[in-house]
Formats: structure tokens, sequence, C-alpha cells
């Protein structure tokens, strides 16, 4: 308590000492200090935020919150209001305690609807249960292709009729909320659409509409199969169109160079399904394979017509005259004869896609040629190809594409002098651009450090200059000033704590011996410190003693000659 007593005494003293201004400067000095100082410690103990859970639908994050504000944690919710954070050394309890509880919950519910199920349960419910069972396991299977966050699967399926011409197909609408940043390709959404397909009976991948949290349609699905046909074939053109540009473009740039070749290629596909069915019959390469002979001859007599003609041979109880025996005789001949005709049945089935006709347009850079000029630089000159070579690039495509000139097809090869992008004025604005950027920052930095170096040297050490200026008379009026008043205070003790600091004055000290031993030290402390100007002052007092000496010999010997004159 004594050494705090005189800590405040001697604040207390120098704050008597100064001016009503310099305490006020003081005063404000202190509270900037202090409100510095906390803010430092405000911002140092501030609380770090790490999200808890992330991504989380509304029915989650409330029962979350609900969870956090019964254990009195801090917590805090983002601007989309699905990610709640919490301060980072509780997180990994939190997330354990809350996964015992079964949160978060999730919202998607499959086939685990059926685990508890009652004896009371209807086949309605049963029906609208498996419903929900295989949207929930089509959402969790969607939800796990990459670039997917969430889903939503609506399927519809109409009871089975019993009589199959009235049978409606089922349908699906997919609605699929993706990753920031994310586009799905043709390939993937049809992936998607054929996985739903694949999992209702009766659904095809046409009846499948997928679509994005934006409303927008993802799914190319036409109802009309000549309308998707027409598209598939469009894909398949281009493509075909696409592989022969790359290859003349492969093949000429290792002549021309890369990128001084430009090809365009335009086919005509034939994408019609024939189907024909051709019969050879050779007749000269015949052979008897059977011959079947029958003949038959018949001979014999019949009666021949009896009665009178008219009505006497009607009447009852008379007989008609007979008319004498016909005599019949009959001869049959016949003979089949079976050939084996050889003959080759040929089925052909054309493949859709075959190239009916293409035009093919190839344009080729001029030629680069270097000539060294008067001065000896190197100088760079671009010429057309030669018509031998511009025939030879023909030949060369030609070949690579397969060109036929009795189906029609066009080939074109030019050369042309491309037009280069000067790439060398836009790189000197860059650099000039980033050389004004580099002043500009140099110059921000100068300016701040010599703003920060004038602040210390024309405010800062004025100011401290300033308040130390009272304390430093104060310290020398403090302090005695005389042998006399030391020895005073010393033998009062009015210096508590100085007692060792003070050295001890012996009672009887001569004033004289005192100050020649104080300058001899002084003298001992400047020769070590400059022994060579020290030796330069010893011999100037040497040489000025000599000459002294000598001025008073020759003033002796005057004085003799002189008084002899007198």
């Amino acid at each position: 308590m004594e050494y705090f007593k005189k800590i405040f005494g001697q604040i207390d003293e120098f704050l008597k000492g100064l001016s009503p201004v310099k305490k006020v400067a003081v005063g404000m000095t202190t509270a900037g200090i202090i409100v510095g100082l906390s803010a430092l410690f405000f911002w140092a103990g501030e609380t770090t935020y790490t999200p808890l859970m992330t991504n989380l639908n509304p029915e989650d994050a409330s029962n979350i919150i609900r969870v956090l504000r019964e254990k009195r944690i801090p917590f805090k919710m983002d601007q989309t209001g699905k990610n709640v954070l919490v301060p980072s050394e509780d997180i990994y309890q939190l997330r354990l305690e809350l996964a015992t509880m079964g949160l978060p919950q999730s919202s998607t519910i499959g086939y685990e609807v059926f685990d508890k199920q009652s004896l009371g349960t209807t086949s309605f419910v049963q029906k609208v249960n498996q419903k929900r069972a295989l949207e929930g396991e089509l959402m969790r299977s969607i939800a796990s292709i990459k670039g997917v966050r969430r889903s939503r699967v609506h399927l519809a399926t109409p009871q089975k009729s019993t009589f199959v011409e009235d049978q409606k197909k089922s349908t699906a609408s997919v609605v699929l909320d993706l990753e920031p940043g994310v586009v799905l390709n043709d390939k993937q959404v049809y992936g998607i659409a054929n996985l739903v397909a694949r999992a209702v009976e009766g659904m095809e991948v046409a009846d499948v509409v997928i679509v994005d949290s934006n409303g927008k349609t993802l799914s190319k699905n036409p109802s009309d199969p000549l309308a998707a046909a027409t598209a598939t074939q469009l894909d398949f053109q281009t493509k075909v169109e696409s592989e022969m540009e790359k290859r003349i473009e492969s093949i000429l740039s290792r002549v021309v160079g890369e990128g001084h070749v430009v090809a365009k290629v335009s086919a005509e596909l034939d994408f019609s399904q024939v189907a024909e069915t051709q019969t050879f019959v050779d007749a000269d390469g015949s052979a008897v394979l059977s011959v079947q002979k029958r003949n038959d001859n018949m001979s014999g007599t019949r009666p021949g017509p009896y009665g009178v003609a008219g009505a006497v041979s009607n009447t009852p109880g008379e007989l008609p005259a007979a008319n004498g025996a016909i005599r019949n005789e009959t001869t049959k001949s016949n003979e089949v004869v079976n050939y084996e005709v050889p003959k080759t049945i040929r089925r052909t089935t054309r493949p859709s896609g075959t190239v009916k006709r293409l035009s093919v347009a190839v344009m080729v850079d001029g030629k680069t040629v270097k000539t060294v000029g008067e001065d000896g630089k190197t100088l760079s000159k671009v010429e057309p190809w030669s018509a031998e070579k511009l025939a030879e690039f023909e030949s060369i495509v030609a070949s690579t594409v397969g060109i036929d000139r009795k189906r029609g097809d066009a080939l074109e090869v030019k050369t042309m002098e491309f037009t280069r992008e000067d790439f060398d004025e836009a790189q000197k604005i860059v650099a000039e651009k980033e050389r004004k950027s580099y002043l500009q920052n140099m110059i921000l930095y100068a300016v701040v450090g010599l703003t920060i170096a004038l602040f210390f040297f024309l405010v800062v050490r004025p100011f401290m200059k300033w308040l130390t200026e009272n304390t430093i008379d104060s310290v020398d009026t403090f302090l005695p000033q005389t042998i006399e008043e030391l020895e005073r205070l010393q033998t009062s003790g009015n210096l508590p704590g100085l007692e060792e600091a003070v050295p001890v004055i012996p009672e009887k000290m001569d004033p004289e011996k005192t100050e020649g031993e104080m300058i001899r030290e002084k003298v001992i402390t400047l020769v070590d410190s400059n022994p060579h100007k020290a030796a330069l002052i010893i011999k100037d007092w040497m040489v000025l003693d000599t000459s002294r000496k000598k001025s008073d010999e020759d003033g002796n010997k005057r004085s003799p000659s002189a008084s002899a004159t007198a």
C-alpha cells in the first residue's frame, strides 16, 4: 500500500504541475487510449459463429432453433433462412446432440413409410403410401446426382382398366433445385428422365417433364415422334460435319500452320430406312425333279334311246320300240414333269444416315516468307500459295472426307490472307495501365507513409515534448541544487527510496579538492573517448609553451641592451 501511495502521490504531483490546457489534453489522450483498448478487447472477445447445419428446409430449421432456445445457446440465421450458425466451440457437441434427437429430420419419406402399419389400413391408404414411397425414393436418387441440391417428384399413375385400349399412361413431373452455377447438359437431363421412367411401370421417357427451380423446361421430350426423330437427325448431321471439319483442319495445319486453315462442311444425309428383297432365278440351270405319266383306255356299248318321239311314248301300256345299241371307245393319256429351278433370295436393309452429297469449302492463309532487308533485319511477308500447292491441298481434302464427283460433291480450296489482330497495341495499353496503377499505388503508399511520419514529427513528438516540459522542470526543482541541500535532505531523510542512489558525502570535505577530482575525472573521460583529439591538444600546448619560453628569452636579451643604451 505504501508503494501505491507513492505512485498515486507522484501522479497527483504531476497533474498539479500541469496547466489546464495540458490537463485537458492528457484527459482526452487517456480517454482515447481507453476506448481503443476497449474496442480491441471487444473485437478479440467477439464470438465466432460457424455453420451448424446448412441447406435446411423450414421444418428442420424451426425444430433446430427450438432446441437451441431451450438450451440457451446463441445462434444466428443467414438471409436465406436455410443455414443455422452457432459459436464454434459448441458446434461438434451440438451436432451429436441433434443427431441423437433425430434432427434434422429427412422430409423425404421413402419405403420406411411401411415400417409402421396398422391393421385397419385401407387399400386406398396403401396405394397412397406406395405412391409417396416411390416418389421419396426417386427424390433421394435424383438428389444424389452431382450438382442437384434437392428435387421434387410428382407421379400420376392412373388406375388399371379392365380393357387394354382404355388404359392410360403414367406420367411424371420433376422439379430440380440445382447448386449455384451448375447447368445440366442434355445427357444428364435424359439420364434423370430415364431413371424416373424405368422406375414406374408403363412410363416412357417422353412422359417425364423436368423443370428447374426457375421454371425453365430442361427435358426435350416432344410428343411428336417425327419431331423427336428430326432433332436426332440434326444432331447426327452436325456431328458428322464437325468431324469432317476437324479432319481437314488437322491434316492441313501440319503444312500451313496451326490456326492458318478454316474448313466448313455441309453434308446432305439420307435418313430413309429401306429394306428390300431380291429374288434371282437361273432358268438355264433347271433340272427334272420328277415325272408322272397316266394312260386310260375304255371301250363298251350302251343301249340307245327308247320309244317314239312325241306323246305316244308316254301313253300307259304301250312299250317303246327299241332303236338299237351304241358302242363307245375312249383313250386318255396324262404326263406331269416337275423341274427344279435354282433361285437366290437377297434381303437388304440400307443403313440410315448415309451421305448423299457433300459441299466442302476450305480457306487457307497465305504463305509467310521471311526475307533479309538492306539493314540486316528479318522481314516477314505473306504470299499466296501457288496453283500447284492448292491442287495438292484439294486432292488431300478430297481423299480425307471422301469426295465423289459422280454424286455431285463440291470442293473449293482458296488461299486468302487472314486478318491478324494487333495484340501489340493491346499489350502496350495493358502495360501502360499496369504501370499507372503501380505508380498510383506507390504514390498512395508514399503519401500515407509521409503523412504518418509528419504526424509523428509534427504532432506526436511536439505533443510529448510539450507534456514533458513541466515534468522536467518539476524534476529539476525536486532534486537538490547544492551540496548543502543534498546534505540536509540526506540528514533529514526526506528522500525515501533514494538513500542508495545518493552518494554518502563525508562530513569534512574540501570543496576545492572535490572540484579538482571532478575535473580530473572529466578530463580522463574526454581523453578516453577521443585520444587523437587529446593528443593534438597536448601538442598545441607544447608548441605554445615553447613559443612562450622563446619569447621570454628574447625579452631578457633585449632588456640589458636597452638599459645600456639608456
